[in-house]
């Protein structure tokens, strides 16, 4: 054993002087949601560094320091490639829920300063033990810890077969059956054990369900996950929470990707010894790795459609069910309890849980007679991180009363359908009672002053008076002219088929995008619109909204080809957003007048 001791010397000797890679500066966490009393390690790493100075310390608003900062240092091999580290290491414990930001930290990096990421910790009333705050060991992360790499090519190894078998695209569901309105995870993931790269090249539809990302392209990065006792480096394709429709048997389409992989052929296979421990493995394999030939295979892998059976509600809905459907709890508060009469009053109320909260309508509420209502205003905090998604929306009812006394408000009645009891739920609020005071005298601008009271004043105010009402008179003469010109103008548009006003609306959402500069939301919604459209020209169910079965019917309706394939462009660019980190992509202005463009033409066609 004298000579590996030997080796170690000089490997331990050598490596102040290998060739290091650029800096990196990063801020990491072993959670990402924890509970009120739980611990939190955050680790600031620095990467390939030479010299490092002035590591300024982060400041810690929502969390207290329990341990740290630990300085360690090290390096790690991964790819047969070195990687030296330092890090600061603390251990800190959240000073209340919610959505709470460690900074990231600044240093002067190789003579340059540089700044960490930010990172976002969901913080919940969970109740679990407190862990140890004192880790035994904190240093570098485990997530760093990469899966042993695959990539050599032995003599009787087939490429094709030795691929399938470390290279797989998964789908992975969290239910198969559900009811419409119930939320559902899917997840596509890539598998790999290989020296592989790559590409989406086939984005799989969700049609006839409402869908929301569960994470940022940005943010996904691998992890190590077993299969079978291998492990594999996992990297997330797509996350979502799918929001089913409509009743029916819904089949989620495979995503594909192309896949470049390298192996090496030894050009002189040696057998290996079986009785290396796997440090003598480690050095072997750093300080003599196999020469031999590169070898590339490029192939086309993708998951298994899966089919999804939802089912519908069932019969005996309450009257105030409005399709909300998961878990939750409503209060309600009026703002004041005594307002004047033609002055505006105000009740908020609040609708929280778990479930399909951004498809939670505002619910009706009759007031007594003598009340003006207004639409009401929605606003909302979702967590969409969490299946199902969680949070709360926000409802404010602006009213006006007409008239003095005292009003009865009554309770508000809120329905939902609990999946897990497969029961109807109603709630209610608590009935209010309104004081309405007289309502406040207001200063007007008299014709004539208190002092005149002669006969010229009163001629005056009679004068007044008459050029008031000859003024209102004429003023609905005209009001009621230009709305029967509306009304003959829309007949007319109507009855020549035009569709502008249609496609305006059906792509006011995706106009809202570009204002807001909401890059994902601007592809998502014209993708929706399109959907829209046809499955209100071809009256497809929600089960037979499939890419296939819309392009076959819409070429028997006469649709021409090559409007059909500007659709499918259409919503290929739409879905390849999708996939897109936000950073790396931008609003397409000419998409969305072709897709209205593509709208119109398929309603004249279908008309």
């Amino acid at each position: 054993m004298k000579w590996r001791s030997f080796i170690l010397a000089i490997f331990l000797f050598a490596l102040p002087f290998a060739g290091w890679s650029q800096p990196a500066f990063s801020t990491v966490a072993d959670e990402l949601t924890i509970s009120r009393n739980g611990i939190l390690q955050v680790q600031y790493i620095i990467e390939n560094a030479d010299k490092i100075e002035k590591f300024k310390e982060p400041v810690f608003t929502d969390f207290k320091i329990m341990h740290g900062p630990v300085e360690t240092s090290g390096m790690s091999l991964v790819n047969g490639q070195l990687t030296q580290y330092k890090a600061m290491t603390y251990v800190l414990q959240p000073l209340h829920t919610g959505k709470l930001t460690v900074p990231g930290a600044t240093a002067w990096i190789d003579g340059q300063k540089m700044q960490s990421n930010k990172l976002i910790i969901e913080v919940d009333d969970s109740n679990v033990p407190a862990p140890n705050p004192f880790p035994m060991n904190p240093g570098i992360s485990s997530f760093r810890e990469q899966p042993e790499e695959d990539y050599i090519l032995g003599p009787n190894d087939k490429p094709v077969e030795k691929i399938k078998k470390n290279l797989l695209v998964k789908l992975e569901l969290d239910k198969t059956s559900a009811y419409i309105g119930e939320p559902i995870m899917a997840t596509y993931k890539l598998y790999t054990r290989l020296r592989s790269e790559s590409r989406v090249i086939k984005r799989p539809s969700m049609n006839g369900f409402s869908v929301y990302d569960m994470i940022d392209p940005d943010g996904a990065g691998p992890v190590a996950e077993a299969i079978n006792g291998k492990m594999y480096q996992v990297h997330i394709i797509r996350k979502t929470q799918l929001f089913p429709l409509q009743e029916g048997d819904f089949v989620l389409e495979p995503v594909e990707l192309e896949n470049v992989v390298r192996f090496l052929k030894p050009s002189s296979p040696q057998a290996e010894p079986s009785n290396r421990t796997p440090l003598e493995r480690m050095f072997d394999d750093l300080l003599g790795e196999p020469t031999g030939n590169w070898e590339e295979y490029r192939l086309t892998l993708s998951s298994q459609p899966q089919t999804i059976h939802i089912k519908p509600l069932p019969a005996g809905a309450p009257a105030s069910f409005d399709g909300a459907v998961g878990n939750f709890t409503i209060s309600g508060k009026l703002k004041d309890s005594t307002v004047a009469a033609e002055d505006n009053a105000e009740y908020e109320l609040v609708i929280g849980g778990s479930g399909n909260l951004p498809l939670v309508n505002a619910p009706a509420w009759k007031l007594p007679a003598g009340i003006e209502a207004f639409d009401p205003v929605v606003s909302e905090e979702l967590n969409k991180m969490k299946s199902p998604m969680e949070g709360r929306k926000f409802i404010r009812y602006t009213f006006t009363p007409t008239k003095a006394g005292s009003y009865i408000l009554p309770p508000i009645e809120f329905s939902y359908f609990d999946p897990a009891t497969a029961k109807y739920k109603t709630l209610s609020t608590d009935s209010n009672i309104l004081a309405v005071t007289d309502a406040i005298k207001r200063k007007r601008n008299m014709l004539a002053g208190p002092e005149e009271k002669s006969g010229n004043g009163i001629m005056m105010v009679v004068t007044g008076g008459f050029v008031v009402l000859a003024t209102s008179v004429l003023a609905f003469v005209f009001i009621t002219r230009r709305n029967r010109r509306k009304k003959a103008a829309l007949l007319n548009q109507q009855a020549e088929g035009t569709t502008e006003e249609v496609a305006h609306d059906l792509f006011a959402a995706a106009k809202n995008a570009v204002a807001e500069n909401d890059v994902h939301s601007y592809y998502r919604e014209i993708e929706k619109a399109l959907w829209l459209a046809i499955a209100e020209k071809l009256n497809l169910p929600g089960s037979l909204q499939q890419k296939p079965m819309a392009t076959k019917l819409l070429l028997e309706k006469g649709l021409q080809a090559t409007e059909v394939e500007e659709l499918h462009r259409c919503w290929n660019e739409c879905e390849w957003a999708l996939y897109v980190p936000a950073t790396e992509l931008s609003i397409d202005h000419d998409l969305l007048p072709r897709a209205e463009e593509l709208v119109n033409k398929i309603n004249l066609c279908l008309r």
